[in-house]
């Protein structure tokens, strides 16, 4: 079970630390077209020639909560939020870091211009990147805090969670993604659907 796109990049890592392709190859894609269409195309067919191994496509929460409860998947790729939540609630759900390190989603907070009460928006922005709100909050929302320090904040089942999902060096192989180009985002787009109608 996977998002199709980031299963994918997910495949293209693995293929690197198998040394199916040299590493850096994923990344590197990020750089030219042409690159990203060697590389791309490379993933594309691994993953065809292993689709049947594919039971489930997500593109939300909810699906990845039905998936893995009730179609019959045994291990996904996921966000961390729908598989801890179920593990939290006592379901026979497991999530961990691999081995060739988790995708994480780098967010941020925003403005649009012309808003009204700017003041405000910045001093709500520095609330909740101190530690005591960013800890509490991810016992609410159940995704993982860029705060430092947050975590001593949050509940003992967040704790037991997280210290579960990220053992050993996980953290420090974690893989930010990157900005991409709108080249990028296109060209993606063909190769993954040219895996999803093989």
């Amino acid at each position: 079970m996977g998002r199709a796109h980031s299963m994918m990049l997910g495949a293209g890592l693995y293929m690197e630390a198998s040394g199916e392709m040299d590493e850096g190859s994923v990344w590197a894609a990020y750089d030219d077209e042409d690159t990203m269409r060697e590389v791309w195309g490379q993933i594309t067919d691994w993953c065809i020639s292993r689709k049947n191994r594919i039971k489930l496509i997500w593109n939300d929460a909810d699906t990845q909560k039905n998936g893995l409860l009730n179609e019959g998947v045994v291990v996904g790729q996921t966000w961390d939020g729908p598989p801890l939540a179920l593990k939290s609630a006592g379901e026979p759900v497991h999530y961990q870091a691999p081995v060739e390190g988790a995708m994480a989603w780098v967010d941020g907070m925003s403005m649009p211009v012309g808003a009204q009460n700017e003041e405000q928006v910045y001093a709500f922005i520095d609330y909740a990147y101190e530690q005591e709100p960013a800890g509490k909050a991810i016992d609410s929302h159940g995704y993982n805090s860029p705060v430092l320090g947050a975590d001593t904040h949050s509940g003992d089942v967040y704790k037991k969670n997280f210290a579960e999902a990220y053992p050993g060096s996980s953290l420090a192989n974690l893989n930010p993604w990157p900005a991409e180009a709108p080249w990028y985002a296109e060209i993606r787009t063909e190769f993954v659907n040219k895996f999803k109608s093989a």
